[in-house]
């Protein structure tokens, strides 16, 4: 597809006009491609979407707290909330009270979830590689240098 089509250009190419450098219309694109991708990876390891970067998260992140994690995956509080619980349902992760709070849950993966978690990851990191194999390494930073600026400064400009 390209920015505007040339008179002489193919029937079935379509011109996106402004749409081409329309944040939300690439990004809309990139998402349902993204989603195509990962259907297999969801059903190989028998997860749901927002469960593989969550288990991640935790696996990475050992005793996160579920604001964090909810800031972290920009999901509200009552939304990730469903998702923990049926996590912990299913004996992935387990929350634990720490010692000094004990109205703070630390998050934590089982050793189901660490063995999902070692499962998933070379399979995402596969997948990853076969989606940006367009690009070099150097382009590869420079793409999540640029998502991680628009990311970071967008996250500042939020309404509390």
């Amino acid at each position: 597809m390209t920015e505007a089509a040339a008179p002489e250009a193919p029937e079935d190419e379509v011109s996106l006009g402004h749409l081409a450098k329309d944040i939300f219309f690439v990004m809309r694109a990139l998402r349902a491609h993204l989603a195509r991708e990962n259907a297999s990876l969801f059903e190989r390891h028998d997860v749901a979407s927002g469960e593989i970067a969550i288990v991640s998260l935790i696996g990475l992140n050992p005793g996160i707290s579920q604001k964090q994690l909810a800031e972290t995956v920009v999901l509200k509080k009552s939304a990730l909330t469903k998702v923990v619980n049926h996590l912990e349902q299913t004996g992935i992760i387990e929350r634990r009270k720490e010692a000094d709070d004990k109205r703070f849950n630390a998050l934590h993966l089982t050793e189901r979830g660490e063995a999902l978690r070692a499962a998933m990851t070379p399979d995402m990191l596969a997948q990853q590689e076969q989606v940006l194999s367009a690009l070099s390494a150097a382009e590869r930073g420079m793409l999540f240098e640029l998502l991680w600026r628009v990311i970071d400064d967008n996250r500042s400009e939020a309404p509390g």
